[in-house]
C-alpha cells in the first residue's frame, strides 16, 4: 500500500476553492432559505449562506493584511434566494482574489498555530466551503459528491490542524489504543496512538493489531464531521469482526474494540 504524508501536493487549492464556492451559489438558488441544517440544529439554511459568506469575508482580510480579523457581521439585504445567492458571490468572489494575488507562502497569522503562511487559507476556505455544501445540500435532501483527493486532504486536514487544536481547547480526543484511519480510495493511512497530556500522535502507517476505521475518503471525511452516521447512531454494532454502517454515497467499515471506536468518532474532533 502507498503511504502518503502528505496530501496536498497535486492540488490546487486556491481553485479547488473557487470551484467549492460556486457549487455552493448554485445550492443557494435551489434552496429552501427557512429549511433547517441538520447538522447545525440552530441553523437555517439562511444562517449557513450569512456565516460562510462572513467567514470568506474574514479569511480574507487576514491573507490581505497577514493579521489576526474581527469576525464579520454582514447580511444580504434581502433574503430572497437570488440576492442571498448574490450576496454570498461577491464574497466568495473577493477571497478568492485575494487568494490568487497572494504570495502563498507568506507569513500569515492562523488560528491553529502551525502552518503560519496564506496556503493555510486556501486549505482551510476550501474544506468549509465543501463541508457547509454538504449542510446545504442535507438541508435540500440533495447528494454532494466531493473529489476523493480533496476528501483526503480534508482528513489529513482534520488530523493535522483540528485534533491538537481541540485538544488544546479542552476537548481532548477518547484515545487508548492505536487506531487506524485508511482511504480505501485513494490508498492513504494514519494511524492514532494516544499520548498522555497531549493529543495523539498521528502517523502515515498501519499497525497490526490496531482499531481500524477504513472506507471511502468523502466517507471517512464526513465521518469525522459529524455528517455521518458514528457507532451506536444507527449504524450496525462495531465489533471484533469487520461490519459495515451505510454512509451513502460510500461505506465505512469498523474492525476492533467496539467502544474505543465509537468513544474515538463520538469525541468532539472538530469545532
Amino acid at each position: 500500500m502507498r503511504v502518503t504524508a502528505r496530501s496536498t501536493t497535486s492540488l490546487d487549492l486556491v481553485e479547488e476553492y473557487v470551484a467549492a464556492a460556486g457549487r455552493f451559489e448554485a445550492g443557494v438558488a435551489r434552496s429552501d432559505l427557512r429549511a433547517p441544517v441538520p447538522a447545525c440544529p440552530t441553523w437555517s439554511t439562511y444562517d449557513l449562506v450569512v456565516h460562510l459568506g462572513n467567514v470568506h469575508a474574514w479569511a480574507a482580510t487576514i491573507v490581505e493584511t497577514g493579521a489576526r480579523a474581527a469576525p464579520q457581521n454582514d447580511e444580504p439585504r434581502s433574503r430572497r434566494p437570488r440576492s442571498v445567492g448574490e450576496w454570498y458571490a461577491g464574497k466568495a468572489e473577493d477571497l478568492y482574489q485575494v487568494l490568487r494575488a497572494a504570495d502563498l507562502d507568506a507569513p500569515c497569522w492562523n488560528f491553529a498555530g502551525s502552518g503560519d503562511s496564506a496556503r493555510f487559507w486556501a486549505r482551510r476556505q476550501t474544506h468549509e466551503t465543501l463541508m457547509h455544501l454538504l449542510d446545504l445540500d442535507q438541508a435540500s435532501r440533495r447528494t454532494t459528491d466531493v473529489a476523493a483527493l480533496v476528501c483526503t486532504d480534508g482528513i489529513a486536514e482534520v488530523l493535522e490542524v483540528f485534533l491538537p487544536r481541540m485538544h488544546a481547547r479542552g476537548h481532548a480526543a477518547v484515545l487508548t489504543a492505536p487506531l487506524t484511519l485508511r482511504a480505501v480510495d485513494t490508498d492513504h493511512v494514519w494511524t492514532l496512538t494516544p499520548r498522555t497530556d497531549a493529543p495523539p500522535l498521528v502517523a502515515v502507517r498501519t499497525e497490526p493489531g490496531a482499531d481500524l476505521v477504513e472506507g471511502s475518503a468523502c466517507a471517512l471525511w464526513r465521518l469525522l464531521w459529524k455528517r455521518a452516521p458514528a457507532p451506536g447512531s444507527g449504524s450496525p454494532a462495531v465489533g471484533t469482526q469487520r461490519r459495515s454502517a451505510s454512509l451513502a454515497p460510500a461505506e465505512v467499515s469498523f474492525v476492533g474494540n467496539a467502544e474505543r471506536i465509537a468513544a474515538f468518532i463520538g469525541s468532539r474532533l472538530t469545532p
